[in-house]
């Protein structure tokens, strides 16, 4: 699958010296060259992805200890993605902090990236510092990635980020684009909150409009306590 939009630069928050390590472990190990070149594969989509380094070698069956009901949503949403993106299958994670949301969100990009779409994770705070202190050039082509990547997942989606109901309207006029592309053309978003409903963050009459847009496509998934497996131990 090919890409019909220049990556932001600007969207990945990697340290290339990190990639460039785990790039050289992998070429210095005893593992034959077909391993490597798996290996080697994951690890330049996960950073295309923009995945955190940390959820790189995490897995659902494995490392995920939270509500169960989530982990079963999870395995129905990969068990077929063509199915999942062709449908432009949304889910809205919502719940407290430690209960893997990010885990799930970052399992699914996975499993997306190497299946051969093309995939984004960011957050919130960053699409903002894009949106408001990025160059010109650098907030057009964060506008097409995020409006054009196969699969999205914006993580810490609430209104930490939306100190003024200025600054909520801003925000809102940004991402209002990028969901109604989404949307009209069923592209897959997921999202994380820690907030029972997202659509809270905004406020002004753009509340109302995205509040639209989300109606029957974003699937808002409460997650319940469990236990916070960064906390347990990896």
């Amino acid at each position: 699958m090919e890409n019909d939009f220049i990556r932001c630069s600007a969207l990945n928050t990697l340290p290339r010296r990190k990639l460039q390590e785990a790039l050289r472990v992998v070429e210095e190990s005893p593992d034959d060259l077909s391993t490597k070149s798996v290996k080697q594969l994951a690890i330049n989509r996960y950073a295309d992805s923009n995945i955190p380094l940390e959820y790189w070698a995490l897995k659902m069956e494995k490392n995920f200890t939270g509500d169960p009901r989530l982990l079963t949503r999870y395995q129905e949403y990969v068990s077929d993605l063509k199915v999942s993106y062709a449908n432009g299958i949304s889910i809205c994670l919502a719940g407290g902090h430690g209960l893997g949301k990010t885990l799930t969100l970052t399992c699914i990009l996975k499993k997306a990236a190497l299946t051969g779409y093309s995939c984004l994770y960011t957050t919130l705070s960053d699409i903002v510092a894009v949106m408001t202190a990025g160059h010109t050039e650098d907030r057009a082509t964060a506008r097409r990635e995020l409006a054009m990547v196969d699969f999205l997942a914006i993580d810490e989606f609430d209104n930490r980020f939306m100190a003024t109901d200025n600054a909520a309207d801003l925000y809102a006029r940004s991402l209002e684009h990028v969901f109604r592309a989404r949307s009209q053309n069923k592209m897959p978003t997921l999202m994380g909150t820690n907030s029972p409903n997202p659509v809270e963050s905004f406020s002004g009459p753009l509340k109302a409009s995205i509040d639209s847009l989300t109606q029957g496509y974003l699937e808002i998934f409460p997650v319940f306590p469990g236990k916070d497996f960064r906390k347990e131990g990896k």
